[in-house]
């Protein structure tokens, strides 16, 4: 039997996505034309051209990749990471908060937010972190076709490799709704899916000490924690309530994390990036 803290194998296409919210709209889909964009596309060959054969007409040998929620760590380990940035408000702080605890994340960054404030991305490298492609505008690929889904994910792509000069080191759906046809473009990419087990908890703005409270009362070896260093889809806009109360939510996470990575040290647990945390753990082996 799988239990909810082993790492859980991806089957291509199969894997339905976990529906945390209603279907996005396409504002802020394409701030390039689609058509100019798609045109500088490198990864053309992973990309379905109008009235051409798409990939399915070539057999799908894209072996074995993993969604990852938790794993069975050899020792007392658990991953960090942040979602939604860069964010010029937040990640700096992070950053920060991060160096003075010892403590190397996973920084799943969005395209757009790159673009606009590379030097972040050159600070969370710089700093010993790495990073994943968590899409290029944060929508909810629930609510978008395939060709939609892999523009999404191969844009981010092309984006944060151009900053990073590096390839990218897995993915993380927005609202950690995977589809099975993003896990197809994500196999094709060489990504795994990195979701979570624990989040910061209590829901609305909260308190810094409520959030603390919650992630250093739960967290055990082999959790992937997900915090952010960013607003999502309220990057678009900035001025709405929706926006605010999202950058207030934010601030209480950033205001808490120096104690929570202080708290979590002294329960005797060491935070990591998630292929640091993969890389300390026991592979799952499939079949019974």
């Amino acid at each position: 039997m799988v239990t909810r803290r082993q790492v859980i194998l991806g089957a291509g296409a199969g894997v339905a996505g976990v529906a945390l919210g209603g279907a996005s709209s396409a504002v802020g889909l394409d701030l390039v034309p689609p058509t100019a964009y798609a045109a500088t596309v490198r990864d053309a060959h992973l990309r379905e051209d109008a009235g051409a054969a798409g990939p399915y007409s070539r057999p799908a040998r894209l072996g074995i990749r993993q969604v990852i929620w938790s794993t069975e760590p050899v020792g007392a380990y658990a991953a960090i990471s942040f979602d939604d940035g860069p964010y010029p408000e937040f990640t700096p702080r992070i950053l920060k908060a991060l160096a003075a605890a010892g403590v190397q994340a996973t920084f799943f960054a969005m395209g757009y937010n790159a673009h606009r404030h590379p030097e972040l991305i050159r600070d969370i490298l710089a700093d010993g972190h790495e990073i994943g492609n968590h899409t290029w505008s944060h929508l909810d690929q629930t609510g978008l076709d395939g060709p939609a889904i892999r523009d999404q994910i191969v844009r981010g792509k092309d984006e944060l490799e151009q900053l990073t000069g590096a390839s990218l080191m897995g993915f993380r759906p927005p609202r950690g709704e995977l589809t099975g046809y993003a896990q197809r473009v994500c196999a094709e990419l060489g990504y795994d899916a990195y979701l979570w087990s624990l989040e910061r908890g209590p829901s609305g703005t909260s308190t810094p000490a409520a959030v603390t409270a919650h992630l250093v009362q739960n967290v055990q070896p082999g959790d992937i924690l997900d915090l952010h260093d960013g607003i999502g889809r309220g990057t678009f806009s900035p001025g709405s309530s929706g926006s605010h109360a999202l950058i207030a939510r934010r601030e209480v996470e950033v205001q808490a994390l120096p104690t929570v990575l202080r708290e979590i040290k002294a329960k005797g647990i060491t935070l990591t990036s998630c292929t640091g945390l993969l890389s300390r753990s026991t592979p799952t082996r499939a079949g019974p």
